[in-house]
């Protein structure tokens, strides 16, 4: 038995052996302090549970794409927060009645009413135009979405939550109505449900199983509920740190409580069994309870110290992690880890001094110290078909693992009878799952008006590239309300809106055919009297012609100074003249008019098209053309000079001077006057009669001709405006379609004004014009994987249509279940690999910390990661082959870092007492760790293995499969791992295990030597002092009794091996 002192001199971890110290001194002080620092803690901070609840984790970081693009569209399209929805489904077995509307109708009023819980809802009610949407094709079905206060997963969320369900259970109670309610917040609601449930299961069957694991371990009822006290309460310890660290700002989920449960059960059984087992060896050894304590820290302290530094310092590493999944759990895990060493390395310690000092705790006989050294034996002896065969078993496993398929569907991850499964399945029942699920691709373009024509085109050029990706249902936007190109940009559409616009200008020509006539007969009307007003003329110039004959014959016989106020007897004469070029003058000004407006008529219908396609018009222009030919301008003048020569005759003019003035014109105007036939003043009345009745008609007849020509050069000008119209359009379509992006499609800008235009613009297109969204309808199951995978096609297809368009600086983002999904895939693959790389790297540094070598820990974490690829690949063929589950996706990178880390654990307990069992080579080294390493390995494998597959009684799928991949795996590692492959690699390895530090058998070497070195000079000195009569070479201690003694000679080494082996095999000092 080693006193204390020699352990003093023999220890090299002083910290540890001084901590041993104090636990032995101060077993009740540390025993003390741990309970009452966890019922301070129990007093000052909340449960865990329920700060949970009130902080929980984001599921993707802030500053995500998918939630950046979706405030984009929310602050686009000024629509409710989306952070906080519910759907009420409301069903029947039959068509629904006016009376289930009536509790439609209640319940929306009801839970407008609930201002607190209920920030807005979509509803029929109040927007009649969604009651289409809102109804199942089958009407058994309405959907009722409601925005609830505070955010998704939130204290506050979660209380609105519950408290509109309150609301919603009250109003339809008694109907006959089946109400769901489906969305984020139920499922997280019966996600917490589901894990308050089942913490206590898993507690409950975690603690039966170790517990069941101690009894055959150390058959001592003491032995077997200190380290169960132990990791009690160091769990409460935990649960109350990390909950007053839920309080500062670390987001908690229920995941992370379940794996702070399974990961303290685990580890702390762990340490305490590592910590027990050598103190258990310290006692057969012969040592006393306090010295063995003491011993035990020291020696096992440092592996016990590395091991949870292995583990928390990964587990750290994941709060630089980016999903929620990680960076959560990391912090959480990593305190659990510090707290479960440092309470198995002082509150156990005190209770082993005080069970130790009164017997409590003797050692049992070792059970399977024979069986593992067997089996030692063995490797050593065939290294090489032990590690063969445990490598074929492994990369067997291994390669099942690359045929795992993973799953995104949260609805998956609870039973299938939870209330918000129930509800999709109720959702699902009546309305397609690709139209309840919804998601759009947006495009952004902050220096161009999406609304333009051309980019418009561009628009639906991209639209139909995305409606051509395999899976696509529908594509519904600005350019395809419908699901199909907009029917006002079709080429077919358009040229029927030209069509119209001609056939509207025909209808109008035809409706006015009367008035065309109208016109027509007034012409011809204007035509016979113009002609009329002509012969009468030239009947009179005979009549004037006598007068003047008259006037002639009269100068004659009077004489040239007789004026007419003379000749009284003439009166009548000057009379007749004067009324003769009244008359003539008023007939000819008649004339004149009639022919200036015959002329302005010809030049309208000269230049009217309408005129020209129809034959009425055109046959009454030519008639009005003729006449208006026959107008003579210079008779015309001559008769007007004639007129105001009559007119202008006085009684004191000379006759000659009369006669002389219009003589000429007389002269030119009587051949054409001789027929008229006015011998006398009363034919000369009755020819001026029927000039003044011919000239009223005349004016009649203008008359008509003015208004026909008016009212059709009104009806001109519309069909002008509609054929203007048309022309304008075919040249805008000719001007702004001909880019070879817009060709076959056109939207004309009079089409953007109308109003079915601007009713959809307000769904797709922003208020500014910068921002336009389609939905993209799918027609995969937009929970499936093959979805995710579709919105990266989705996001190609878009991008292939931006170059050289007016999108080619556009932002183009998706929205929506299945980009989510998608969302969290990226970052989870980015996640996974810097987990793997971050846990690789913590754990390799740490093993070369602590070996001091380079080699050995490279295949040990090559080992570490073959336990967990081949536990995956069990989880494959369990759950994908014979269960038919795909592997959930957050299973793998947890798993993977447990597994590894706890893995590093037992590679560094193994390896670390083969180096210092190595002195006298590494195949007794071998012999000798898994002999007395191989039960506390298993026993801590077992343990650990138990507390993760406890987790399978969870409710959660992701909980069943992650307990079930972890436990399959420590097993693994425990069995297969951990007593074959890694022995048999260290044996073939031999000392380059320590490469590139000196060997534990060099080092040994050098202090024999130096021993030696010391032994002679000792001699030669006591020669000098003793004389020739002292011993020549006096051994400053004997081999026998020195253990790490062999001699100088091969056969003296052979023995001294022979029986080391031998001892090791007899389990012999």
């Amino acid at each position: 038995m080693l006193s204390r002192g020699g352990i003093r001199g023999a220890s090299v971890h002083e910290a540890f052996e001084s901590l041993g110290r104090f636990v032995v001194r101060r077993p009740i002080a540390i025993i003390v302090f741990w309970l009452a620092l966890c019922g301070t803690l129990f007093l000052l901070i909340s449960p865990l549970f329920v700060v949970a609840q009130q902080n929980p984790p984001d599921i993707l970081p802030k500053d995500s794409p998918i939630l950046a693009a979706g405030d984009h569209m929310k602050n686009a399209f000024k629509e409710a927060d989306g952070g906080n929805v519910a759907v009420v489904v409301l069903s029947s077995d039959t068509k629904l009645t006016p009376a289930d509307e009536d509790v439609y109708r209640k319940l929306v009023t009801a839970l407008r009413a609930d201002t607190d819980s209920v920030k807005s809802t979509q509803d029929f009610v109040a927007i009649p135009e969604l009651r289409e949407a809102m109804t199942s094709k089958d009407q058994k079905a309405w959907t009722l979405p409601i925005s609830l206060a505070g955010t998704m997963g939130s204290g506050p969320g979660q209380a609105a939550y519950r408290e509109a369900l309150d609301t919603v259970d009250k109003v339809t109670e008694g109907s006959s109505l089946k109400v769901n309610v489906v969305g984020a917040s139920a499922t997280f609601d019966d996600l917490n449900k589901l894990g308050e449930h089942d913490q206590t299961i898993i507690e409950v069957s975690t603690v039966v199983t170790i517990f069941t694991i101690l009894v055959i371990v150390y058959r001592n009822l003491v032995a077997m509920l200190m380290p169960l006290f132990t990791i009690g309460v160091s769990m409460g310890v935990a649960q109350q740190v990390v909950a007053g660290l839920g309080e500062l700002g670390l987001p908690i989920g229920p995941q992370t409580i379940v794996l702070m449960t399974g990961m303290m059960m685990g580890a702390g059984t762990d340490y305490a069994v590592f910590l027990f087992s050598r103190y258990q060896e310290c006692l057969r050894r012969g040592m006393s309870s306090d010295d063995a304590v003491v011993y035990s820290l020291a020696t096992i302290g440092e592996v016990i110290a590395g091991s949870a530094a292995t583990v928390a310092l990964t587990f750290m590493g994941l709060s630089f992690a980016t999903l929620g999944v990680f960076l959560t759990v990391g912090p959480s895990l990593s305190v659990t880890i510090v707290i479960a060493v440092l309470a198995a390395m002082t509150f156990l310690p005190a209770l082993i001094v005080l069970a130790g000092r009164r017997g409590w705790v003797k050692p049992r006989k070792d059970l399977t110290g024979r069986f593992w050294r067997t089996s030692a034996v063995r490797i050593v002896r065939r290294p090489k078909s032990y590690l063969t065969a445990s490598l074929v078993v492994l990369l067997a496993l291994a390669g099942c693992a690359t045929l795992v398929k993973y799953n995104y569907d949260d609805r998956k991850n609870i039973p299938e009878d939870a209330p918000s499964n129930q509800g999709y399945n109720a959702l699902t029942e009546h309305f397609p799952v690709s139209t309840t699920m919804q998601q759009f691709i947006q495009i952004y373009a902050p220096n161009v008006d999406l609304r333009s024509p051309k980019a418009l085109a561009d628009l639906e050029q991209m639209a139909s590239r995305i409606s051509q990706v395999p899976g696509i249902d529908m594509v519904r936007g600005i350019t395809r309300p419908n699901g199909e190109m907009l029917q006002e940009a079709k080429s077919t559409y358009q040229a029927g809106e030209v069509g119209g616009k001609l056939a509207d200008a025909s209808g109008l020509i035809a409706t006015n055919d009367q008035n065309l006539t109208l016109l027509a007969n007034g012409a011809h009307q204007l035509a016979d009297v113009n002609n009329q007003i002509r012969l009468q003329l030239l009947g009179s110039m005979g009549s004037i012609r006598e007068v003047f004959s008259g006037l002639i014959q009269v100068k004659e016989a009077m004489g040239d100074d007789v004026t007419f106020d003379d000749l009284s007897k003439q009166a009548a004469i000057l009379a007749n003249m004067r009324s003769v070029g009244d008359s003539l003058g008023n007939s000819l000004d008649t004339v004149t008019s009639a022919y200036d407006s015959s002329r302005s008529m010809l030049v309208v219908l000269n230049g009217s098209m309408a005129c020209n396609i129809d034959p009425a018009c055109v046959s009454s222009r030519a008639e009005l053309q003729r006449r208006v030919d026959g107008y003579n301008p210079a008779d015309i003048t001559y008769l007007k000079a004639l007129s105001a020569g009559l007119k202008e005759t006085k009684g004191t003019d000379r006759l000659d001077d009369t006669i002389r003035k219009v003589g000429s014109n007389l002269e030119r105007a009587f051949t054409g006057l001789q027929q008229l036939g006015i011998e006398n003043e009363d034919d000369l009345d009755q020819k001026l009669g029927e000039l003044r009745q011919n000239a009223n008609k005349l004016a009649d007849s203008s008359k008509q001709l003015a208004d026909g020509v008016q009212l059709l050069v009104d009806q001109t000008r519309n069909i002008g405006g509609g054929l203007d119209q048309a022309s304008g359009f075919l040249l805008a379509m000719k001007r702004d379609a001909s880019d070879p992006a817009m060709s076959g499609f056109y939207i004309p800008p009079q089409v953007l004004t109308q109003k079915e235009f601007k009713k959809a613009a307000q769904l797709f297109v922003s208020d500014d014009g910068h921002t336009v969204r389609y939905l993209v309808q799918t027609a995969l199951n937009p929970f499936g994987a093959e979805a995710m995978d579709q919105v990266d096609l989705i996001l190609k297809a878009a991008e292939s249509a931006r170059p050289n368009t007016s999108l080619s600086d556009a932002q183009i983002t998706m929205v929506g279940f299945s980009a989510f999904n998608n969302d969290i895939r990226n970052h989870y693959d980015s996640d996974l690999t810097y987990i793997i790389i971050m846990t690789l790297v913590v754990v390799f540094l740490i093993l070369v910390a602590l070996l001091r070598a380079i080699v050995a820990p490279i295949y040990l974490v090559l080992s570490v990661v073959l336990s967990f690829v081949s536990a995956m690949g069990i989880g494959v063929v369990f759950f994908q082959f014979i269960l038919g589950q795909d592997i959930y996706w957050s299973v793998s990178g947890m798993a993977f870092l447990v597994l590894v880390a706890v893995g590093a654990d037992y590679n560094l307990l193994l390896i670390s007492r083969i180096r210092d069992e190595a002195k006298y080579g590494v195949r007794s080294a071998v012999i000798k760790t898994v002999g007395a390493t191989g039960g506390v390995i298993t026993s801590a494998g077992l343990i650990f293995a138990a507390s993760m597959l406890a987790l399978t009684v969870s409710s959660l799928a992701t909980v069943v499969q992650l307990g079930f991949v972890i436990g399959v795996g420590l097993l693994l590692d425990t069995f297969i791992v951990r007593t074959i492959t890694v022995p048999a690699v260290a044996v073939l390895m031999g000392d380059r295990n320590w490469w590139p530090s000196k060997t534990p058998r060099q080092i040994i070497d050098e202090k024999r030597r130096k021993a030696r070195a010391d032994a002679r000079a000792a001699a030669a000195e006591a020669y000098e002092d003793e004389g020739p009569t002292g011993p020549i070479f006096p051994r400053a201690s004997s081999d026998a009794d020195d253990p790490e003694a062999d001699g100088d000679d091969g056969y003296a080494v052979a023995v001294q091996t022979a029986s080391r082996i031998t001892a090791a095999w007899r389990d012999e000092d």
